[in-house]
Formats: structure tokens, sequence, C-alpha cells
């Protein structure tokens, strides 16, 4: 009975290790697959970079670890796909070198391109994850984030364009070296020339209410049969400013200081993300709930709106900032400086909101 059983394990054993063995040879023939798939990508431009691996993947792009086989660097090499409008992508790498790589925007190295193949190639960077980042990060280590962010912000507004999409993502830093670059520029627009428009007439009304329509969501637009206000919604939900939030269609650089306030927010606060909402509704709330209802009616009124709002989790005043760092940070030392910037370059009102090269001579980085 015994000589039985001990066959059994045997056999048992034998089975787990050719499944295993089968499960080893099926992994190993997908990565061979995966290489030989990236592989042909490459094929064409071997004879100046080698491929080592996939490290990143958007929607209309994928980004790979490779060699450089005349400087032997490592570089990063942007796989634009085939779908992505030739124009645009055209429009994006003439944008990159226009910003000739300077004040902390990422260098552009080399572009091959093979009939619809096109390989954009740039430094590779030892970045810290964000998450790292906020929970490691020194005072002295947020001062050198800050303003290597805001240095490229600044430089592409001196050099005529928005960025539209500032974030943790889209901003590469080393924390060893101290240094960060601005990436992906494929939301690039060109800054209007002239004077700002003034805002449409007062439109649609925002109403927000839980409780008097049950039948519509939280928040909606009442009662306005005449067309909608077009404007552009680039950007990432969370960081998208409050003019965007509200439809205005006369967007300009103010925009990405927005972003990067938003940024030092959830680095201050250790909370990332900070706004959380997908809907544009949803994240006027999420703004109410620390501006208040005054700040928040005065905002609607600059932007051609009109607010109006009864969720009880709003106050008429805003609240400090200061207070809102405290709850959500308690271990933190909230430098006054640091919260000076904060508030200037997260003001409600477009006009008045600090410029990216006035945040740079602000007291936080001069001192």
């Amino acid at each position: 009975m015994q000589h039985c059983t001990e066959i059994a394990l045997m056999k048992n054993k034998e089975k787990e290790a050719s499944s295993d063995s089968v499960e080893g040879m099926e992994t190993e023939k997908e990565r061979e697959k995966e290489n030989r798939g990236n592989g042909s990508v490459f094929d064409w431009a071997r004879d100046r970079y080698i491929l080592q691996e996939k490290i990143g993947e958007g929607t209309f792009s994928t980004v790979y670890r490779a060699l450089d086989v005349n400087t032997n660097a490592r570089v990063a090499i942007k796989a634009i796909t085939r779908t992505t409008a030739p124009g645009r992508i055209l429009e994006e790498l003439q944008i990159l070198r226009r910003l000739g790589g300077q004040s902390h925007c990422i260098p552009l190295l080399d572009v091959l391109r093979k009939h619809d193949q096109i390989l954009a190639v740039f430094p590779l960077i030892n970045a810290v994850e964000f998450k790292e980042f906020v929970t490691r990060a020194s005072g002295s280590d947020v001062r050198s984030y800050m303003a290597c962010l805001l240095t490229a912000v600044a430089h592409v507004h001196s050099c005529g364009f928005i960025h539209r999409d500032v974030k943790p993502s889209n901003f590469v830093y080393d924390m060893d070296q101290g240094i960060g670059f601005l990436i992906d520029f494929g939301l690039v627009q060109k800054t209007r020339v002239g004077k700002p428009r003034p805002a449409e007439p007062e439109r649609p009304v925002l109403f927000f209410s839980a409780t008097v329509r049950p039948s519509r969501p939280p928040g909606y637009f009442e009662g306005d049969s005449r067309p909608k206000m077009k404007a552009a919604r680039a950007g990432t939900r969370g960081f998208r400013a409050p003019e965007i939030l509200f439809r205005y269609a006369n967007q300009g650089p103010a925009i990405d200081v927005w972003s990067a306030g938003v940024v030092l927010l959830c680095i201050l606060s250790a909370q990332y993300p900070f706004f959380v909402s997908v809907e544009d509704v949803d994240g006027l709330v999420e703004m109410a709930t620390i501006f208040g209802h005054a700040e928040m009616r005065r905002a609607a009124k600059q932007y051609g709106r009109v607010w109006k709002c009864n969720i009880g989790t709003v106050g008429e005043d805003r609240v400090d900032f200061r207070e809102i760092l405290v709850k959500m940070n308690a271990d933190a030392e909230i430098d006054a400086d640091a919260l000076d910037l904060l508030e200037r370059m997260l003001e409600l009102d477009n006009t008045k909101r600090i410029t990216a090269q006035e945040a740079l001579s602000h007291r936080y980085f001069t001192r």
C-alpha cells in the first residue's frame, strides 16, 4: 500500500513538473514573441540603437530603453504608433526642436523614420516614481523639483506655447541628481496673440444639487437651450484649471501654472491624486469645498457662468490651505513661503494667477 502511495506521489510530482515545464515553455515563447515584435520595430535601426526592454506604453506610443551604438549612452526611444496623424507627429517634433532641449524641457536627440514608422530618441532619465518622491522628499528636494518644473513651463510659454498637460507623469525627475525634465508635448498649443477676449455673457447656469432633483446627477447644466460653449478640454482630470472646467474659451498659459500648483499641492499634502473627480462639474464641486461659494461665484462670473450650489459640504468662505495641509499631512512642516506660492498658483481668476516666470522669482526660490 505504501509502495502504491509512493508511486502515486511520484506521478503527481512528474505531472506537476511537466505542467511547470509547459508553462515555462509557454512563458518563454511569449517573451520570444514579444521580443520579435519589439525587434521588428528596431530591425531597420539596429545599426544605431540596440533595444533593451519596453519601459512604458501609452495610447499613441511605446517607449523602450535602448543603447546608442555610437556613444554607448542609454537612451529612451519613443516608437510612435502608425495610427497617429502624421501632421500631429510632425508638429510635436517641431515643437521639441523649437524648445531646443533647454530649461528642463526634454532634449530630442534624434529622429529616425522608415515608411510610417517613427522613432524619437531622448536621454534616459533615472526618474523617481512621484509617489515615492512625495514620501521621501525633503524641503530642498521639493524646492528643486518645483524650480525645474516651473523653469520648463516658463520656457514653453516664452516660446509661444501652452503645454496643456502638466502633471507628475509628464515630468521626469532624477532625485539623486536633483534635475528634472518636462516631457510629452503631444497636446501643446500655440499661445493666442492679442488681448484676451472678454467672457461671453452669462451662459448656462451651473447648478449642483443632490436633493432638489434626484433624477439628475449631482452636477448638471440647468435650463439653457442655447448651443453649448465650445472650449478646449485637454489635460488630465484633477489637474485641469477652473477655466477649463467652466469651459471658458479664452484659455492661456495660466492653465499650466494651475496644473503645476496642483502638483505642489499633492507634494505638500502627501496626497496623490488630490482632486479625483472624473466629470467637470464634480471637479468644480471639489474646488468649491476649498474656495467656498463666494470665490466660486466670482470665478464663474469671470468665465461667463453663474454659480449655484446647495451641497452642504460647501461653505461660503474658503478654507485656508494651511488647515488643509495640516489635516492631510500632520507630520509635514509647513513652509510659509511654499504656502504663499501655492496660493498664488492656485488662484481661481486666471488674470490674477502668478505666471511661471514670476513664480521663479518668488521668495520660496530666492531666499
